[in-house]
């Protein structure tokens, strides 16, 4: 049968139906996390059936510190080791599945590892028995499986005595689905240009890695260590995993710039900028929190559209750069310095379109007031004097209500003084000298107000100096 007979000449239930198979079929598929990721834009599709994600419903229940797991695990390995005292319950299961794990027979490992966990669901062997699983998987490159496993592992034991070795299995598999990425360094991007917001975008300095990009619903049958459907979600999937159940661990600051960096190098600036603030203030001892800043006001740069739009991001990236200016000061001041002119700049000219807004209205009074802030918020900028020069046309009745103004006083053109006609014999003609003209004097200022009158008793000369007390005659009414 043609393609042709199939797409028109077969029933629309029997094609309804294939459709329907089809995409249960993807669902059900091991690894792919089309449904699953809740960053992408098919987190609204996730069916019911589908595994539950670590950062589903997180919870801090059964966190362990870092000591107490040292200690725990100091304890469970004396216990599980132990001859003398009885052994750890599933501890023989355990130890023929680890040596069938050490003779690199991962397969048949696997096998009895799973059935160990699903046999001792309630006793401490699971949590060993649930890693090597996944340290199974891992082995045989199945990444997508095992970051499956070693989830499943921090969702049961959300403080496991495993947790150092799975972030950094974790970090590693991001990686490799990442195509081995570089972190972006604050010194090697470009100024954004804002005069133009939008026009071009600065270019990202390359490492000289070629990586192929795949787009997110183009299936993957023939790979196994990549995932079915959208690789490279799930490897932001993997390392928010890491600084989410390991936010004290080496790797947590690592995996937020790695995060970051890949969104900055996707233009994906507002989550780029998200997970910049994220390090900046839960990592302020990190070697990233330089770069963190400086990479920082780039991103917030980037995702201004222009004078027509909110100048939050301005003034977020200003407050930004200043503050690094005076946390790194071997940082590139001179550059920091043009870039914050450069905000500035847009900062006003955001200004002066406001005030070109209000006089397209019809409306001057707001216009001036408008122009007034603009002034003072930017005396020396260009528009500034624009602004003054708007405020000289519109005149008194449009700018009495300022509570200053700031108007250019109009140049008054200085009239040439008359020629002067000789008469011989009379005073102030011709080349003679003017007679001085006579001033009047003004009067000479009063040097200090005159004392106020007195007020006195009657029968007495002098005023009155207190207050009379109760036992004392009432005083004479004081004459007015």
């Amino acid at each position: 049968m043609s393609t042709y007979d199939l797409q028109n000449k077969s029933p629309s239930v029997t094609r309804s139906m294939c459709l329907c198979l089809a995409l249960a079929l993807c669902g059900l598929l091991p690894g792919c996390a089309m449904f699953g990721e809740q960053t992408s834009d098919f987190a609204a599709l996730k069916p019911p059936w589908s595994k539950k994600s670590a950062t589903d419903d997180p919870s801090i229940e059964g966190v362990r510190g870092p000591m107490q797991r040292v200690m725990q695990t100091a304890l469970w390995n004396r216990k599980k080791d132990s001859t003398f005292i009885e052994p750890a319950v599933g501890a023989a299961e355990y130890k023929q599945a680890n040596e069938k794990f050490v003779a690199k027979e991962y397969k048949r490992a696997e096998k009895e590892f799973k059935a160990i966990v699903k046999k001792y669901k309630n006793d401490p062997i699971k949590e060993d028995a649930q890693f090597m699983v996944a340290e199974c998987q891992y082995a045989q490159k199945k990444y997508s499986w095992a970051q499956d496993s070693y989830d499943q592992l921090l969702i049961d034991f959300p403080s496991t005595r495993h947790l150092d070795q799975t972030t950094k299995r974790l970090f590693s598999i991001a990686r490799y689905w990442l195509q081995e990425p570089s972190i972006v360094k604050g010194s090697e991007i470009q100024q954004v240009n804002l005069e133009e917001p939008g026009s071009e975008t600065p270019e990202i300095p390359s490492d000289g890695k070629s990586r192929k990009s795949r787009w997110a619903l183009v299936p993957n049958f023939f790979d196994r260590t990549r995932p079915v459907f959208d690789t490279e979600n799930r490897a932001l999937e993997a390392l928010k995993s890491i600084w989410l159940h390991d936010p004290t661990g080496p790797l947590a600051d690592d995996s937020l710039m790695l995060t970051a960096s890949h969104y900055l190098k996707k233009g994906r600036y507002m989550d780029a900028d998200r997970t910049f603030s994220l390090l900046r203030e839960e990592y302020p001892k990190s070697p990233h929190l330089k770069d963190a800043f400086m990479l920082g006001t780039h991103v917030k740069l980037m995702s201004y559209q222009g004078p027509q739009y909110d100048a939050t991001v301005l003034t977020d990236a200003g407050d930004l750069k200043a503050t690094t200016m005076r946390l790194f000061p071997e940082a590139e001041q001179a550059r920091l310095k043009e870039e914050l002119k450069k905000i500035e700049k847009a900062k006003a000219k955001r200004d002066w379109e406001t005030v070109q807004y209000w006089m397209r209205r019809g409306k001057p009074k707001s216009a001036a007031i408008y122009c007034n802030l603009l002034i003072e918020n930017h005396p020396t900028s260009t528009f500034a004097n624009q602004a003054r020069e708007l405020l000289a046309e519109l005149g008194d009745e449009n700018t009495s209500h300022l509570w200053a103004n700031y108007a250019t006083p109009k140049k008054t053109v200085q009239q040439p003084e008359p020629k002067r006609s000789f008469v011989p014999g009379l005073p102030g003609f011709g080349k003679t000298d003017p007679v001085p003209a006579t001033t009047k004097q003004a009067p000479p200022a009063q040097q200090g107000l005159e004392p106020p009158a007195r007020l006195k008793l009657e029968g007495f000369g002098e005023p009155i100096r207190k207050i009379p007390l109760e036992d004392e005659p009432e005083p004479a009414r004081i004459k007015l």
